[in-house]
């Protein structure tokens, strides 16, 4: 058992939204020992997953949500100032973007409106609890993103099981102008379709309801060279499967993909986005990109902005300038796989960032692992500099830090593009390991002194201080 519990200040009774072996979740109020239900669903509970839980207290009235779904209410006799705490049985759990409100309660014959409290649990079979709340609230961890007052929550599900079928749907949904975190949990299928997060709608978070990042997968098949209706082409924004252009966006456990088949096609044009940012402070945590070429388009509002992104414990795979753009990103602990292209002497190249000379910050990967599935030894290029439109002021830079390289890396790993120079580009390394880890002349390193410098916290600070880094 995993419970998220509510309760007043110096009391012994509580309210818990329990998380159960069985696919229970159970709303109870606890009164000096004695457990008194208020509402129980069936529901799918899944160890190692993620959750969002939610309890509402309104004068006498307790209600309970998990994953959207309403678990019941019931009336108590809590007072509206109090504690909220963990308790588990039998269990571990981890818990994040926690969110406390008060203020005018919702209805209780609707739907819950403010955002839910999601929470991480690894339900095990019942027991005793094992602790009880204290006056201390729990860690939290790092907050993402600001938020404000709870706004909104739905739930997606290609059988009908939910309040849509399609993301994109629920994103229409989500109210112009939101000022606070609207969460939207996406349950397992794949969703062929092209989903924008329009600037106007900010906090705007995708979750998978299993925890696992392949159960959920929003993929779309645009290239570059797709035609358009009408006329014309996508082009490569235009083909992006995902564009996110709203501030403050989150996503967790899912994968955006491109399945555009370069094979089946003779455009003159393949790139092929899966994701397309354009906007700040982005959080990105147990996340899969895939694709070919131009797999995540990582960019800005306009030349003049900054585009933060935060990449946790992601999967990123394709071959040619697959993480590219003038967005500042800071890939931490993820996975980095090329995919051959067949050759014996060059399979791509994992960057082509294109950072304006005003800004210190590019892309930096941190404590990665670069992989293949079957790319040659000394075939894949690190990067190499874009200059979109030949912008003379777009100098690239990217860092490779204590990251683990494969032998697929080449020697030599940087390269010219388009007349460009790599070595006026701010390519730099700094104690890499692994069997492509070699250092030659054609590897700039960073002394320890000026590695300091370059950190996650650093490139994400920004001038709002800005740090998802646990």
């Amino acid at each position: 058992m995993v419970a998220l519990l509510a309760r007043a200040s110096g009391a012994t009774s509580y309210y818990r939204l329990a998380l159960s072996a069985g696919d229970q979740v159970r709303l109870e109020a606890v009164r000096s020992g004695r457990v008194t239900p208020l509402g129980t669903v069936s529901h799918p509970v899944t160890a190692g997953g993620w959750h969002t839980l939610r309890i509402e207290v309104a004068g006498t009235v307790v209600s309970g949500w998990v994953d959207g779904v309403a678990v019941g209410t019931g009336t108590g006799t809590l007072t509206s100032t109090g504690r909220i705490g963990v308790q588990t049985g039998n269990a571990t759990a981890r818990f994040d973007d926690v969110l406390v409100t008060r203020g005018e309660p919702a209805p209780t014959s609707a739907p819950p409106s403010p955002t839910t409290t999601p929470t991480g649990a690894t339900p095990a079979p019942g027991g005793t609890p094992t602790t009880t709340p204290s006056d201390t609230p729990p860690p939290t961890g790092p907050t993402p993103t600001p938020t404000g007052p709870a706004e909104g929550s739905s739930v997606v599900a290609r059988d009908g099981s939910g309040d849509f079928t399609s993301v994109q749907a629920a994103v229409d949904a989500v109210p112009v102008g939101n000022a606070s975190r609207y969460t939207i949990t996406i349950r397992p299928g794949t969703y062929r379709e092209t989903v924008t997060v329009p600037a106007a709608k900010p906090y705007v978070s995708f979750v998978g309801s299993t925890g696992d990042a392949r159960d959920v997968v929003i993929v779309y098949d645009n290239a570059s060279g797709t035609p358009k209706p009408g006329g014309g082409t996508y082009g490569t924004s235009g083909s992006a499967s995902v564009t996110i252009d709203g501030n403050d966006f989150t996503a967790r456990h899912l994968t955006f993909a491109n399945d555009f088949d370069e094979a089946a096609h003779d455009y003159s044009a393949e790139q092929a986005v899966a994701v397309l940012t354009r906007a700040d402070r982005l959080v990105f945590d147990d996340v899969r990109f895939l694709g070919n070429q131009d797999t995540l388009y990582h960019n800005s509002a306009s030349v003049d902005a900054v585009g933060r992104a935060y990449f946790r414990d992601c999967y990123v795979e394709g071959d040619v300038d697959f993480v590219f753009g003038r967005g500042t990103g800071v890939f931490d602990r993820c996975e980095i796989r090329s995919l051959s292209r067949g050759s014996t002497s060059n399979n791509g190249y994992v960057t082509a960032p294109s950072t304006m000379i005003g800004n210190p910050y590019g892309l930096l990967f941190t404590d990665c692992t670069l992989t293949t599935d079957s790319a040659a030894a000394q075939s894949v290029h690190l990067g190499r500099p874009w200059h979109p439109s030949g912008d003379v002021n777009a100098i690239g830079q990217v860092v490779f830090r204590d990251s683990v390289l494969g032998a697929h890396v080449k020697d030599s790993p940087w390269s010219d593009m388009s007349g460009f120079s790599w070595r006026d580009a701010r390519f730099f390394e700094y104690r890499n390991d692994g069997p492509g880890s070699t250092v030659t002349v054609d590897r700039p390193q960073l002394t320890d002194a000026q590695a300091s410098t370059y950190t996650p916290q650093r490139y994400l600070a920004g001038t709002d201080g800005w740090n998802p880094v646990p």
